[in-house]
């Protein structure tokens, strides 16, 4: 009998340590180039477990891209994880996001590498990582569906 108390108390004790997150471990890039980094998800919103992942943010999307327009870091297949904006002083120069370009009828994810004011509005000049030219149109703000945050490969 105390054979089998102490093993459901050992199952007991297992089964509760695989609901503790894992501690993350910090990794360096070398390099004199400073980069203005924003940062979309708080670090204590993401718990890593043995068996799964969790984020714990609200207004995250995610969606399965299908091109390789962002290779090397995005390929198709590539599932990407998005945060919704409020509104477009979110959006920098450096971001990569989606966004809905009516000339082609598809939501697209690029890189933002200009900020234009046009008529008193302002507009997203992207351009595919892959692509060796700027995108052909500007995006207003209302076309954008989410600024890049992550991706699972």
């Amino acid at each position: 009998m105390k054979g089998v108390v102490i093993s459901i108390a050992l199952l007991i004790i297992g089964f509760s340590l695989s609901n503790v997150p894992l501690a993350a471990e910090q990794r360096v890039a070398t390099t004199d180039i400073a980069v203005e980094s924003t940062q979309r998800i708080p670090f204590d919103a993401i718990k890593v477990y043995p068996e799964e992942v969790r984020i714990q943010y609200p207004g995250l999307r995610y969606a399965r891209v299908t091109s390789d327009s962002m290779a090397p870091l995005i390929t198709h297949d590539s599932i990407v994880f998005e945060k919704v904006p409020t509104s477009a002083d979110e959006i920098h120069v450096g971001d990569i996001i989606s966004f809905y370009e009516p000339t082609i009828d598809k939501v697209v994810l690029h890189m933002v590498i200009g900020i234009i004011e046009q008529d008193g509005q302002q507009y997203f000049q992207t351009k595919g990582a892959a692509n060796p030219d700027e995108d052909a149109w500007l995006v207003p703000f209302e076309h954008v569906k989410g600024i890049f945050v992550g991706t699972v490969r």
